[in-house]
C-alpha cells in the first residue's frame, strides 16, 4: 500500500511537471496569434481614418509572418519548444470553434435560391481547381489547398486543411500567396465590374459573397459597392465558410 502511494506521487509530480512546460510555448503561440490580429485590427483602422484602400489581410497570415521571424532570425529557445510543439491540437481546436460561430439561422436567411448556388459554386470551384492543377501538373496537395482556399474561406481553410491532410508548408506558403493576390485584385476590379452590369444590390452582393475568397476581402468588395451589398456578401460568405469542416474532414479521409 506504502510502494503505491509512493509510486504514484513521482508519477504525479512528473505528470505536473510536464504540463507546467507547455505554459510557456503555449503562451508563446497565444500571443502570437494575437499580434497578428492587432497587427490586422492596426492596418484596417489605419486605412479607414485616412480613407484608404489598403489590403485587408487576415490575421493568420500575420501570424505565420512573425513565427518565421521568430524562428529564422531570433530562435526559438527551448523553453518553449514543448508548448509550441502542441500547435497541431489548438489548430483543430479552432476549426471547431470556426464551424461553431456561423448559426443556421444565418445561413437559412439567405434564401433557397441563393443557398443553392453556394454549394453549386463549392462544387464548382473545387472541381475547376482540382483539374487546373492536373493541368498544370502541380503538386497534388498544393492543388488540393489551392482548391479548398478558393472553394471555402482562403487563408483559414488552407490553414485548416493543411492540418488535415499533412501538407508541407511550403505548399500552404504558396497556396496563400496565391488566394491574398486574387483577393487584392478583386477589391478593385468587382466594384467596377458591378457598377458596369448596373449589378442590383442583391446580385452583386451575392456575386462577391460567392466568388471572393477571403472573408475580409469578401466583405470589402460587398461595402464598397454599397452597404445592402455588403450585408449579403457577408451571409453568402458565411455560408460558404460554414462548410469547412465537411470539406476538411471529406478531404482528410480522402
Amino acid at each position: 500500500m506504502a510502494d503505491s502511494v509512493a509510486l504514484s506521487e513521482p508519477r504525479s509530480i512528473s505528470l505536473q511537471g510536464r504540463a507546467f512546460a507547455l505554459v510557456p510555448g503555449i503562451l508563446l503561440l497565444a500571443a502570437v496569434g494575437y499580434a497578428g490580429k492587432f497587427i490586422e485590427r492596426f492596418i484596417a483602422q489605419y486605412g479607414k481614418a485616412h480613407h484608404l484602400v489598403l489590403p485587408n489581410i487576415e490575421y493568420v497570415l500575420w501570424a505565420i509572418l512573425i513565427g518565421l521571424l521568430i524562428s529564422n532570425v531570433i530562435g526559438l529557445p527551448t523553453l518553449f519548444r514543448a508548448g509550441v510543439a502542441t500547435y497541431e491540437f489548438w489548430l483543430k481546436v479552432g476549426i471547431v470553434l470556426l464551424g461553431a460561430r456561423f448559426l443556421l439561422g444565418d445561413v437559412l436567411r439567405l434564401g433557397g435560391l441563393s443557398l443553392a448556388l453556394v454549394f453549386i459554386e463549392i462544387a464548382l470551384s473545387l472541381t475547376f481547381m482540382t483539374l487546373l492543377g492536373r493541368a498544370f501538373e502541380l503538386r497534388p496537395k498544393l492543388t488540393t489547398l489551392l482548391a479548398v482556399g478558393s472553394s471555402i474561406c482562403g487563408v483559414s481553410a488552407i490553414i485548416a486543411t493543411q492540418g488535415a491532410i499533412d501538407a508541407d508548408e511550403e505548399d500552404s506558403s504558396y497556396a496563400i500567396a496565391a488566394i491574398l493576390a486574387l483577393g487584392a485584385i478583386s477589391l478593385f476590379l468587382f466594384p467596377l465590374i458591378g457598377h458596369t452590369l448596373h449589378l442590383s444590390d442583391r446580385g452583386y452582393g451575392l456575386w462577391a459573397g460567392l466568388a471572393v475568397d477571403n472573408t475580409a476581402e469578401a466583405s470589402a468588395a460587398g461595402a464598397l459597392n454599397s452597404d445592402a451589398a455588403g450585408k449579403v456578401a457577408v451571409l453568402a460568405k458565411t455560408c460558404r465558410n460554414a462548410m469547412i469542416g465537411f470539406v476538411v474532414l471529406g478531404y482528410a479521409i480522402y
